[in-house]
């Protein structure tokens, strides 16, 4: 080891004795940082996964640079044969020349340090990612360390060391991106797949930058290196001995074999994984485990797929992934979770070529539950047949084929059973949603568990389509239908149906009442509530069934001037006050601003607008951008949230007494930032905050207890005579359509025991002052559909759904830093990190000119 240390010491000191070291370090911080903050303050975001991202093409690159001289300069200083002299062997020789190689590329990414250090200071970092991205980049640079010092044993150049690295470890990185393989694929089918599996290290790589550690990765990654090292020592040692050329080649191909050999052995094998995530998301929650185990009988799954010598390259490891999955969900669950595979072939449109079964009866351990029987997979015509009508459907990808782009149809669906309830389906699996497979799965385990299918009574309005005549009719006669009314909350439902819900849109009128049976009450802006809706609203809480209810007191309609844009308030009058002020909590009138805002792009109505899409971009107080800093963190609802986007919303105005007196516990989930304020509806709007009278305001809270019955004692208030009056339905344009309900309407006190008769129980009501948020062309802004399904989750199904969906990537959203921020921080990554790397190298050129010429001093 004293040798080796001595090596070490020496060709370390060489780095820093002369300007190239520092200047490599210079060269790689400006370029690897440099473009991580190029992009990161126009989205900033607290992790790194950018950064790592690009590390792998950089050290392609910067490695080569600094291994190109480590054999190259002794043979072109001519102390390679004096080196080889020394009592040392090849081995030390070797290990500490990598050792020191390895010591500066440390040093070279510790430089780096200030990158994390802004991220904890402007936001909240995983630093379990973070130090899993650094052992991952170690392991790689180590690896391609390896390579770069035993071709500079070859070439008495430092350029020809330098290119020859560089061509190396570019291939290395090109194998195993799926670009490179689908290329090869077309040329040579499946080669380039295999030769990504033997030889790439990016998806090795990869797993570390997302907090994933595995075992193989780390094999992978020192098997390698350790080769190249092994080879380099052969080839010190025996560079003068006769034969050893034949000797020295047999050796190169035995290892690379070796080496091929064991990633194929390894490829796909979890050998031991550690999860380096702060909450674990890439390991199975304890809330999946818990519901799983709760089962009576194990969860019966089936993963409907093409086999993977007929995907495109891109999904050729799909099904392995799905399985991993659910193995880990059957480990985890102590085997309550059973999974086959069915491979499925796909042929032209959407006709299919079944394959039967894998591996010996999957339908043996499906027994008893209603799927397909081993005779159905046997008859090819019905498998076509019923896999088609039960939702099981192919679907088009793109592939690269021939140096073509083409698409190519495939399956990968999984279906779930349990007891004798009928399969249902999960489609379209595909690398890009594999992150929520786990959430799907104990979702739709957990409502296949219950008695009945849940379902949600959604009430909410359609409105009128605002269009002027003219482009009406000109867009009609270019054979554009152009509706009355549409649907603003369509895609919402469909969210939810998606979600495994049987959704009942209603109006809670008289013509389209309650249903029968619903287990949540969903309630977005609604319009005029009259005193018969009230009522009906006031018995779902009182009888303790969950009512999630947004409400919208007002919305705005810009009009672009010369000068800006003027906005036009449009009051919405919910008339929801009258029933909530029993309870303590009412949904303030006033319009609410807040300092923390965003940008809305706002289209015209006119026919240019209309036909060529151009928007005016607003960026007004009216828009709130509620941080994840404003939301509970320790409620499952909103505690995995970065970002909601409050869309002219109100404030919430609360009285403890009263809902105390009541029983009723109340608890803020989310807020608006500590510089809010409130205008009094005026008829001209200012959007300056004022000097004085910030605030910070409530927008979304959880009322929990016995809600009271505001009607104690009183007959039901009767509905409206005429189904058009104004008050009559939550809709503005009811035209008698068939909503598909039929219900009687929600059973009055005279048909049955109402809360007079029947005692009442807890129930839940989560109220937000916005419904805007949650119309289709606001739902997938920031989270905002993660917030109203996991309220509606929490409600309907508990929180441990919740958890479960939480279990993915919390999007770790940064606000805005500031303009001094920017500029202190471009400041410390641009110019502090370098310009002390550039002194420190100054430093140390003085210290030793000076420490020459006392040593030239003492002769004289």
């Amino acid at each position: 080891m004293k040798n080796v240390f001595t090596i070490f010491r020496r060709d370390l000191a060489a780095f820093f004795k002369s300007p190239i070291g520092y200047i490599f370090m210079i060269v790689f911080l400006a370029i690897s940082v440099g473009l991580y903050m190029a992009t990161f303050f126009a989205h900033p975001v607290a992790n790194m996964r950018a950064y790592f991202s690009n590390l792998p093409m950089l050290l392609c690159v910067f490695i080569p640079a600094v291994t190109m001289r480590v054999w190259a300069e002794e043979r072109k200083e001519n102390t390679w044969e004096m080196l080889l002299t020394f009592p040392m062997r090849a081995t030390e020789l070797v290990l500490g020349k990598f050792l020191a190689c390895l010591a500066f590329f440390v040093i070279t990414l510790c430089a780096t340090v200030t990158v994390p250090i802004m991220l904890t200071v402007l936001g909240e970092p995983d630093f379990g990612v973070i130090l899993s991205g650094y052992l991952g980049t170690l392991l790689l640079g180590a690896y391609f360390l390896a390579i770069g010092i035993f071709f500079s044993g070859f070439c008495k150049d430092q350029i020809v060391a330098f290119v020859v690295t560089l061509l190396a470890c570019f291939l290395i990185f090109l194998l195993g991106t799926n670009f490179a393989a689908a290329y090869i694929d077309g040329l040579v089918p499946r080669l380039g797949t295999f030769l990504a599996q033997v030889a790439g290290m990016i998806d090795h790589y990869n797993a570390f930058t997302r907090g994933v550690v595995e075992v193989a990765d780390i094999l992978y990654f020192a098997a390698w290196t350790t080769l190249f090292l092994f080879l380099n020592i052969l080839y010190i040692e025996g560079r003068n001995r006769p034969g050893m050329r034949t000797t020295f080649s047999a050796a190169v191909g035995l290892c690379v074999c070796i080496g091929l050999l064991f990633n194929w052995l390894i490829a796909g094998q979890s050998m031991g994984r550690f999860d380096w995530t702060e909450d674990k998301i890439h390991t199975v929650s304890e809330a999946s485990a818990e519901m799983l185990r709760e089962l009576d009988t194990p969860l019966q799954v089936r993963v409907y797929i093409t086999p993977r010598e007929n995907m495109p390259t891109a999904y050729a490891n799909l099904e392995r992934d799905i399985t991993d999955k659910l193995e880990e969900l059957r480990v985890a669950s102590g085997g309550m979770v059973e999974y086959s595979t069915v491979p499925l072939m796909a042929g032209e449109g959407l006709d299919t070529t079944p394959r039967g079964l894998e591996a010996g009866g999957a339908s043996e351990a499906l027994d008893g539950a209603q799927i397909l029987d081993e005779e159905e997979l046997d008859d090819e015509a019905s498998l076509r047949e019923r896999m088609y009508e039960r939702g099981v459907r192919p679907f088009g990808v793109q592939t690269i084929d021939e140096d073509q782009v083409s698409t190519r149809m495939i399956y990968s669906s999984i279906g779930i059973a349990y007891r004798d309830r009928e399969e249902e389906f999960i489609p379209q699996i595909v690398p890009q949603n594999l992150p929520d497979l786990e959430y799907r799965i104990v979702s739709t385990a957990h409502k296949l568990a219950r008695d009945e299918m849940p379902v949600i009574a959604m009430a909410a309005p359609e409105e009128a389509v605002h269009i002027d005549a003219q482009t009406r009719q000109i867009l009609e006669q270019m054979g554009q239908q152009v509706p009355e009314t549409e649907d603003p909350f369509q895609s919402l439902q469909q969210v939810l149906e998606y979600e495994r819900y049987q959704v009942e849109r209603v109006d809670i009128t008289a013509q389209s009442p309650l249903p029968d049976r619903f287990d949540t009450l969903l309630v977005l802006n609604p319009r005029e509530l009259n005193e018969r809706q009230r009522w009906e609203i006031n018995r779902v809480l009182n009888e303790g069934i969950p009512v999630v209810m947004a409400v919208q007191n007002y919305q705005f309609e810009y009009e672009p001037t010369q000068g800006g844009v003027r906005l036009h308030k449009r009051d919405e009058n919910p008339q929801v006050n009258e029933l909530l002020a029993h309870y303590g909590i009412q949904v303030d009138r006033d319009i609410l601003m807040d300092s923390t805002h965003f940008p809305l792009s706002i289209h015209g109505q006119d026919l240019i607008s209309q036909l060529t899409g151009a928007h005016q971009e607003v960026d007004a107080p009216l828009h709130i951008r509620v941080h994840s800093s404003s939301m509970d963190g320790e409620w499952s609802i909103t505690n995995r949230l970065s970002n909601v986007f409050y869309v002219w919303g109100s404030a919430l105005d609360m009285d403890p007494d009263q809902l105390s007196e009541h029983g009723l516990d109340a608890r803020v989930l989310m807020t608006t930032s500590q510089r809010a304020w409130k205008v009094a509806s005026p008829t001209q709007i200012t959007l300056e905050p004022p000097e004085t009278g910030l605030n910070q305001y409530p927008l979304m809270a959880y009322v929990s207890g016995t809600f009271p019955d505001v009607f104690e004692g009183e007959e039901p208030p009767p509905w409206p005579d005429s189904p058009q009056s104004p008050d009559a339905s939550m809709h503005d344009h009811d035209h008698g359509h068939d909503h598909g309900h039929d219900h009687g309407p929600f059973p009055n006190p005279s048909e049955q025991e109402g809360p007079d008769g029947n005692p009442a129980s807890e129930g839940t009501l989560i109220l937000l002052g916005c419904s805007e948020m949650f119309r289709d062309h606001f739902l997938g802004a920031g989270n905002n559909l993660d917030l109203i399904l996991n309220s509606v989750d929490a409600v309907t199904l508990g929180e441990q759904i919740v958890h479960v969906r939480g279990a993915h990537p919390i999007d770790r959203t940064i606000e805005t830093p500031s303009a001094a921020q920017r500029t202190f921080w471009r400041f410390i990554n641009f110019v502090a990190v370098n310009t002390a790397i550039a002194c420190a190298g100054l430093a140390g050129a003085l210290m030793r000119r000076r420490g020459r010429y006392a040593y030239t001093m003492k002769f004289q």
